[in-house]
């Protein structure tokens, strides 16, 4: 289904939830690059997959989040760079139904540009080109997410427009302080929605580190500084908490339920979940959004 089209016919789109969660449920070891499982594991890459879109998803992403050219160099994989993205591409192009759509999904490199780190701005560049150009067969529409750096969010949406003239959701993640959200980079959440709007995405979003609850504040911030464009909402299931070496999210799926129905009061046009967040957060925002539209 091409993106803008389900875009413009839906009145809300529900995305996935997150794909590490599911990886802990199933056995991947503290440290283990969850990307490498398109690989060593693609029946269980393809299950997750399958389980979203039968809970209600209408986007799914790759399982790609660390596949970029410089993230895999550190962990010694950048030989497995073009695997790991097309084989991630066409087991979920194999298993998306035809009323839905395949995302592209590209994280952060996981290196620090200057002044605070050493990373090259060309590198990063160079990392999520090649990635883009390994995905871009197989996807509808990409996102960025979980980037906590203006300056190499902007990297990759330019990245990614060399590659691909396909929609864009980018999404970075913020913290709340008492003087607003901001990333742990010190950019304001003003300062991201204005500049990645002014970088041509379609949709404006954020993802990750603060729960449900913190999000229905964060939606309001983000709907005042952009009334108009499409926002994707991807909170975690609460904050994490650390138990015989396992992280876990104590969020009950109903209650996640519950703040997302805030959310969409606000036009959420997007909405899904990230860290802790599983197959029944999905189902009951399916729910959600069904009672809401009519559907």
């Amino acid at each position: 289904m091409d993106f803008l089209s389900l875009l413009k016919k839906k009145e809300i789109l529900l995305f996935d939830g997150a794909l590490g969660t599911e990886l802990i449920r199933r056995g991947i070891k503290p440290g283990d690059l969850p990307d490498k499982w398109n690989l060593d594991r693609p029946e269980v890459i393809r299950e997750i997959f399958e389980q979203y879109y039968t809970a209600g998803s209408d986007l799914v992403q790759t399982a790609t989040f660390r596949a970029n050219g410089v993230a895999l160099k550190r962990y010694e994989m950048a030989h497995l760079f073009e695997n790991i993205n097309t084989k991630s591409g066409k087991i979920l192009k194999s298993v998306c139904p035809p009323d839905k759509c395949v995302i592209g999904d590209i994280g952060p490199s996981g290196e620090f540009l200057p002044p605070v780190g050493k990373a090259s701005i060309n590198d990063i560049k160079k990392g999520f080109q090649e990635q883009a150009q390994y995905l871009e067969p197989f996807v509808d529409a990409w996102h960025l997410e979980t980037f906590s750096d203006l300056q190499e969010m902007k990297a990759a949406i330019f990245a990614v427009q060399i590659e691909s003239n396909k929609p864009i959701i980018a999404s970075m993640t913020y913290n709340k302080t008492p003087k607003g959200f901001f990333t742990v980079m010190g950019n304001s959440v003003i300062d991201c929605v204005s500049e990645i709007i002014d970088s041509g995405v379609t949709v404006v979003g954020s993802n990750c580190t603060l729960g449900s609850d913190d999000f229905i504040e964060l939606v309001r911030v983000l709907r005042t500084i952009a009334p108009e464009i499409p926002l994707s909402l991807k909170p975690n299931a609460g904050q994490p908490e650390l138990q015989n070496g396992v992280t876990i999210y104590k969020q009950e799926p109903k209650d996640f339920a519950k703040d997302m129905r805030e959310i969409l009061k606000y036009d959420g046009q997007i909405i899904g979940g990230c860290c802790g967040t599983g197959p029944t957060h999905i189902q009951l925002l399916r729910e959600v959004i069904d009672k809401l539209t009519g559907g």
